[in-house]
């Protein structure tokens, strides 16, 4: 058999191709472990960017990352999903944020309405932040946020439990069919209330 022999060039260059494609992997790996969405559909309205200070209009298929700025118009309705972490429906003039978090997936809400189905891994968890309070959410739940600017959140669970968090520091636990609400600088409940009086009128 005829032995086969590499030049010091050859040898180089395959080192140079093994150990980009290494890198291409980490590199891929690393990205594959940010937190990126999609927006699956914007109804009626427009959904906007906050890029280098200036409001740009987004559309469906585009891609959401951790650390952005959103909001919708008066009229809008966007469906965002996170595949994660949770699918979103960003309700109408609402402003958004979310957050750059190693630990945790967060959102910050700072007006608007927010409803979510969570789909968390086991043993990892999210939160949803307002002036006002923090909803914490373990596992699959079913919840809406919604606040006023800096008057008003009320923090209500379809299904599973969401833990609501004053600024007190006090926490609520907010299982199904029940929602607490909370004012800013007023009395914390002592317990969440039930839903049903709300879907009977």
């Amino acid at each position: 058999m005829k032995k086969i022999t590499m030049s010091p060039t050859a040898v180089l260059v395959g080192t140079v191709v093994v150990i980009g494609i290494c890198l291409t992997l980490i590199l891929h790996a690393y990205r594959k472990g940010e937190a990126r969405g999609l927006v699956s559909s914007i109804r009626h309205g427009k959904l906007e960017r906050l890029e280098n200070n200036k409001w740009t209009h987004m559309a469906a298929a585009e891609e959401v990352s951790t650390g952005e700025r959103l909001r919708t118009d008066e009229s809008a309705l966007a469906v965002i999903a996170f595949s994660d972490a949770a699918e979103f429906l960003v309700g109408p003039s609402s402003d958004l944020e979310f957050v750059k978090d190693t630990k945790e997936f967060q959102a910050r809400l700072d007006r608007g309405a927010l409803w979510l189905k969570s789909n968390l891994r086991k043993g990892t968890r999210m939160s949803i932040t307002t002036s006002i309070a923090t909803a914490g959410i373990r596992g699959t739940s079913f919840s809406m946020v919604f606040g006023e600017g800096e008057k008003l959140v009320c923090v209500c669970t379809c299904s599973g439990e969401v833990e609501a968090t004053a600024e007190t520091g006090q926490t609520l636990r907010v299982s199904t069919g029940h929602y607490v609400p909370l004012t800013a600088k007023g009395p914390v409940p002592e317990a969440a209330e039930t839903s049903l009086p709300l879907l009977e009128k």
